[in-house]
């Protein structure tokens, strides 16, 4: 048990974070769920209380055979996030183990790789729609001039059609991987780091291979690291929408390319804020089933050698 001499030390270091947490996403979480009970349009004071109507109307909207294209839209344009979340989660670990062997110029590639996660994710848009646009683009202009004019795409096309997805997606999900993967990196460097050199040194001994002592010794002891992230991907795959929101430079479409779009729609076009926060209020809880799932599914027992 602290003491209140102890707590007296604390709490002056504890309360101006926790009160920005509290004003910054406690009370606007809150508030929302408070919102998702009325009819409200968002511009004026007047509320009208509907109780559970709001959340009704979404269960009627998803459970309508009619609107039944528009959940399979959702979900096929979402597979995506799990694909490229991935390969992102993968590609990171990838990064950290070379790394962590310290190779030549390993300290410039450990910023490069990271330098990404510096910038703000409009920035990040801004900067790939301006290189990727098709008209004046850095890329399709390189492409140009040297004769390649076939492979000058329409990069952040929603119509052009690509194997499994559109091809605006698959510039989405190397965006997303690229900007990503430095974070990643980092917290699997971290854990790597914290490996005992023993154990790795006792394995190349005994004559195992650099994968092997990766696969059986490392992998293992970072694994709270990774199921960590992987959690942590969960939730982002369920809330991902600023990256293509700016990318693709349009207003959001009831039958739009993520979930978070659909709350878009709502709450601006149709300037409905009482549905819109009961949409957001129903990805909550479906982020909370899958994340604690998710959690539960990776759960095993620390590896100690």
């Amino acid at each position: 048990m602290l003491r209140r001499e102890q707590w007296k030390l604390i709490i002056p270091f504890l309360a101006p974070g926790l009160l920005i947490y509290t004003v910054f996403s406690v009370y606007p979480s809150l508030r929302g769920i408070y919102i998702s009970f009325f009819r409200w349009s968002g511009l004026t004071s007047n509320m009208t209380f509907i109780g559970m109507d709001n959340f009704a109307r979404l269960w009627r909207e998803l459970s309508d055979p009619a609107d039944f294209y528009n959940v399979r839209l959702y979900l096929s344009h979402n597979a995506f996030l799990v694909i490229f979340s991935l390969a992102t989660v993968f590609l990171g670990l990838v990064a950290a183990a070379l790394i962590a062997e310290k190779p030549r110029g390993y300290k410039a590639f450990r910023v490069t790789f990271f330098f990404p996660n510096v910038l703000a994710l409009p920035a990040i848009a801004v900067l790939w729609s301006m290189t990727l646009n098709p008209s004046f683009g850095l890329v399709n202009n390189a492409l140009r001039s040297v004769g390649l004019e076939q492979f000058a795409l329409p990069w952040l096309s929603l119509q052009y059609e690509m194997p499994f997805f559109k091809l605006g997606l698959y510039t989405v999900g190397f965006i997303g991987i690229w900007g990503g993967i430095g974070w990643f990196m980092i917290l699997f460097l971290a854990a790597i780091q914290n490996v005992p050199a023993e154990y790795t040194e006792a394995a190349t001994v005994d004559g195992a291979s650099k994968l092997r002592i990766f696969w059986v010794i490392t992998l293992p002891l970072i694994w709270e690291t990774l199921r960590t992230v992987l959690v942590f991907v969960t939730i982002g795959m369920l809330s991902g929408f600023a990256l293509p929101y700016v990318l693709f430079e349009r207003m959001p479409q009831k039958h739009a390319d993520l979930i978070l779009s659909y709350y878009y729609f709502v709450a601006f076009r149709e300037r409905n804020w009482g549905y819109a926060a009961a949409i957001v209020v129903g990805i909550f809880v479906v982020t909370f089933i899958a994340s604690a799932l998710a959690y539960r599914f990776l759960d095993r027992d620390s590896v100690q050698y």
